[in-house]
């Protein structure tokens, strides 16, 4: 059987490589957008990290500790994303083998079920779809110092 642990592993380097990426730009690439200018990098940024921390616990069977970000409006805040990203890409590593169980938890109180493997898989391609959503919100502005086949899978492979 082939393994998600590639799938978590590329993610997680890819995820720091587009972090690291955005934080190098002016800081006004934060603000940028593509359609709803509610949805621009930085709230992009933050949301897939919440969303990962979530996944993340509830993988480990625990109740849903939030995370608390002390520079949410400033550009620091990548600082604290990495921080949080390395350490919720590590945990997740810890499910590779985990047996397919039923994950039950409660979102807005309501009781859910859902399958290990799609919270792992849900966890890789949530992260993916918005990588692609930072990209896009600076391509359409002209910034286009991220190429995000320079964070494709097999980049990750000839790295190891």
């Amino acid at each position: 059987m082939i393994s998600i642990e590639l799938l978590l592993k590329h993610m997680a380097w890819a995820n720091q490589g587009i972090y690291k990426a955005v934080q190098k730009l002016d800081d006004e690439v934060l603000d940028y957008y593509i359609i709803d200018p509610e949805w621009h990098i930085r709230r992009i940024l933050i949301h897939t990290v919440y969303a990962a921390h979530a996944y993340e616990q509830r993988l480990a069977g625990v109740e849903l500790e939030p995370i608390e970000l002390k520079n949410p409006d400033s550009p620091k805040v990548i600082d604290e994303l990495l921080e949080h990203l390395e350490r919720i890409d590590t945990a997740a590593l810890k499910y590779v083998d985990m047996e397919d169980k039923d994950i039950h938890y409660k979102i807005d109180g309501e009781p859910r079920t859902t399958k290990a493997s799609t919270l792992l898989s849900q966890m890789v391609f949530h992260s993916a779809e918005h990588r692609a959503q930072v990209v896009a919100a600076l391509d359409d502005k002209g910034v286009r110092d991220i190429n995000l086949d320079n964070f494709a899978v097999f980049g990750y492979v000839i790295q190891q």
